[in-house]
């Protein structure tokens, strides 16, 4: 017999809740409160598809003083429709020998500030309380796949948007239903061009975002790469000088004439195990030419033990804590937890150092606290 549709409804509502998997809550000095908006780029058409206005989603994750908090509340990770998608990407991505576990991303949730007190107020510059930090996802990749990225970097003080950029990105649902499939940028270096455009488009993004926010020419911000993001935040330096500071988290340095710009101010760079600037040519090209800047900027480059590429997204982190995705070795060896420790505690020195003027913490050279970090090459001096 068919259920009605309500108890149906209410079935499903019931499994999920039953399957609900809570991120880990970062031990950090903040709270998170986390909203999802639409920015338009009014009078000017879409790069890739002129018929409309760009118009671009973004993730705001922003700090609550833990006494500002007046309640806490479990929302979903990533939307349903979304996760369904992914679940389509990563089935066809395991092949079809193996069952890809479908609605364990929907089954995920993390736990945000929803009430704040009254007159609590957070200014995203720097010359607030909360500086800001720009995060680019991977190629292809979603936003939500940073949701524990984006907690776990505001719950250190920085106001942290993280931004899809529709038709690369592998979708994008906006608030009034309409959806924008990616695909237009192949994962392939020798695509030159195409990768070209696409960090040209997410560079406009980037300011997109800065000047909706009204973020002062003055100001300093910091931006986050992950993979693709990697090279966008290069790019992204050298259009706009309110990012003054960048970090590639092991992402190939190709597109746009990266490799031979080079960082224009200071450059952390992050590698998964063996990814480094000997083995990527990118990589070292990017070194050589930021080396031939005049004055050289500060850049250290970072490895990190038995890291994947995957160990600096959340797939590490949700595969941890999924026994289903623990079975098909999602996130890698790597523990997703310490690797958001070690992220958040690192990127938290250099922004402060970069944009802050502190001292460099943990990046002066190797601490006992992470000895799976090995510091690689440096070069430059401090901003």
């Amino acid at each position: 017999m068919r259920l009605p549709k309500v108890f149906a409804a209410i079935s499903y509502f019931f499994f999920l809740n039953a399957r609900a998997i809570l991120l880990p809550v970062p031990d950090t000095p903040y709270l998170v409160k986390w909203t999802s908006s639409e920015l338009i780029n009014h009078g000017f058409p879409d790069p890739f598809n002129t018929s409309h206005t760009r118009r671009i989603m973004i993730s705001r994750y922003t700090p609550v003083r833990k006494r500002d908090c007046l309640e806490t509340c479990r929302l979903p990770y990533m939307p349903e429709f979304i996760a369904s998608v992914q679940d389509d990407i990563f089935q066809a991505d395991v092949g079809n020998e193996t069952v890809w576990p479908r609605g364990i991303l929907a089954s995920f949730e993390v736990e945000m500030c929803c009430k704040e007190r009254r007159g609590a107020s957070h200014r995203h510059s720097n010359q607030g309380d909360f500086p800001l930090l720009l995060l680019g996802p991977g190629l292809n990749t979603t936003r939500y796949w940073y949701s524990g990225m984006g907690q776990s970097l505001a719950g250190m003080g920085f106001e942290v948007v993280v931004m899809d950029h529709p038709y690369e990105t592998d979708v994008v649902q906006f608030p009034d239903g309409s959806v924008i499939y990616g695909g237009r940028v192949p994962a392939d270096a020798e695509a030159v061009e195409e990768l070209r455009f696409a960090l040209e488009v997410r560079a406009k993004d980037a300011t997109l975002v800065l000047d909706t926010l009204k973020v002062p020419k003055s100001a300093k911000v910091g931006f986050v790469g992950s993979s693709f993001g990697g090279p966008a935040a290069a790019v992204a330096m050298i259009r706009d000088e309110r990012i003054a500071a960048g970090v590639n988290l092991d992402g190939g340095m190709f597109g746009a004439g990266v490799a031979e710009a080079g960082a224009v101010r200071p450059f952390l760079i992050f590698g998964a195990d063996g990814h480094n600037t000997s083995s990527d040519e990118t990589w070292g090209g990017f070194w050589n030419a930021t080396a031939g800047r005049r004055p050289v900027p500060w850049m250290k480059e970072l490895s990190v033990v038995n890291a994947t590429h995957r160990t600096f997204m959340d797939f590490s982190l949700v595969g941890e804590i999924s026994e289903e995705l623990r079975r098909l070795e999602f996130g890698g060896v790597v523990s997703g937890i310490w690797a958001m420790e070690m992220m958040r505690e690192y990127l938290k020195d250099f922004f402060r150092f970069a944009l802050k003027g502190g001292g460099e913490g943990l990046l002066a050279g190797p601490r006992g606290r992470f000895p799976e970090v090995k510091f690689l090459r440096s070069q430059g001096n401090r901003p």
